[in-house]
């Protein structure tokens, strides 16, 4: 098992916050420890800006815990209503992800005997400013995390393999009347780098800028998994294809194929031939960050294929027929979505090249 970065450092942020407090008497040094645990954040600027929220919520905490012990004393009613009055202020200000740290800063307080409420509450509060200080030095300058880069460059190999899944998928349905035998490929390398990119893209997001186009990246993550979902459910008719051809003809019959369904599977292949076009636009978009141009819908094609698809329903019937137009018609609605959403993104891209040009 591979040790991560993160790991290595959260070990050495609690290390290094126990023996600072040991070094200078303060205590407790578990509460140190915790601290610096909470903010060794995925990457520095969440660090960073937790730290001040933790910060903030600290001295509210330690002002109103000491406000509270000094003119009440301790009281587990009193500890409770002070956490209520927290959450409810925290929220209102917009510091939430300090809120945990904040309520318990006032049960340390709150719970300390009241004959060294003080000092307690001092030694206390001091060492929350040494486990954020530990956590913050040490993310800061022991290899900090560069979740964006990393996601930037993996991004393009994800829409790669899963675009050529979606055509390989497209291109066996095509051709599966040349196979005997049909084994579908598994996706499990598509699915385990698309997860790995989303998570990456879920630590890169704050460093994300307008720039970056978050929205067009987010619209790419979204065709990739359709390309794996979709190619997926092709591939599995294609499967059942093969069977029930093999199963339902002598090996002379499954030579023959009707004019009427070849004019579909060659007007499949031309739509094939038009959305692989467009997908090696779209990664020379992405590789090359420049504009492919304003693409629209090829109105035409869909017209044909529709008149294709009423000339051999006319002349064709039974259930047999029935499936292979069912499976025709929902790989074409895959062709078609496919197509739609890489258009969408090859205009995101075009208009988004405009706006840097404009600027």
């Amino acid at each position: 098992m591979l040790i991560g970065a993160r790991t290595i450092k959260t070990g050495l942020a609690v290390a290094a916050s126990l023996f600072i407090c040991k070094v200078f008497n303060i205590e407790p040094a578990s509460f140190a420890a915790i601290t610096a645990v909470v903010n060794m954040q995925p990457s520095v600027s969440k660090s960073l800006t937790n730290a001040w929220e933790q910060i903030g919520v600290h001295l509210l905490a330690v002002t109103f815990s000491l406000i509270i012990g000094l003119l009440f004393g301790t009281n587990p009613l009193f500890i409770g209503a002070m956490a209520v009055f927290l959450i409810l202020l925290c929220n209102w200000i917009g510091w939430s992800n300090g809120i945990v740290m904040g309520i318990v800063s006032i049960i340390f307080i709150l719970d300390s005997p009241r004959e060294t409420f003080l000092i307690n509450a001092s030694s206390r509060s001091l060492s929350i400013f040494v486990g954020l200080g530990v956590a913050l030095l040490i993310n800061r300058i022991l290899a900090p995390p560069k979740y964006k880069s990393k996601f930037l460059s993996t991004l393009p190999s994800l829409v790669l393999l899963t675009s050529n899944y979606f055509l390989d998928s497209l291109r066996t349905f095509i051709h599966a009347g040349d196979l005997s035998y049909y084994e579908k490929p598994d996706p499990q390398e598509q699915n385990n780098l698309l997860e790995e990119v989303t998570i990456l893209y879920d630590h890169a997001r704050e460093e994300m800028t307008y720039e970056d186009n978050p929205p067009f990246i987010e619209r790419l993550l979204e065709i990739c998994r359709g390309f794996i979902e979709r190619g997926e459910s092709i591939n599995q008719m294609t499967a059942q294809r093969v069977n029930r051809r093999r199963e339902s003809y002598s090996p002379a019959e499954l030579e023959a194929i009707t004019a009427e369904f070849q004019g579909i599977i060659e007007i499949l292949s031309v739509g094939y031939e038009k959305l692989a076009g467009l997908i090696s636009s779209l990664h020379l978009g992405i590789s090359d960050k420049k504009s492919p141009g304003f693409h629209q819908e090829d109105i035409v094609y869909w017209e044909l294929f529709d008149q294709a698809i009423d000339e051999w329903n006319r002349k064709v019937s039974g259930v047999f027929y029935l499936r292979a137009l069912m499976e025709v018609s929902v790989v074409a609605t895959e062709l078609r979505w496919a197509n739609r959403r890489t258009i969408t993104l090859l205009n995101m891209i075009n208009k988004q090249t405009k706006k840097r040009v404009g600027k």
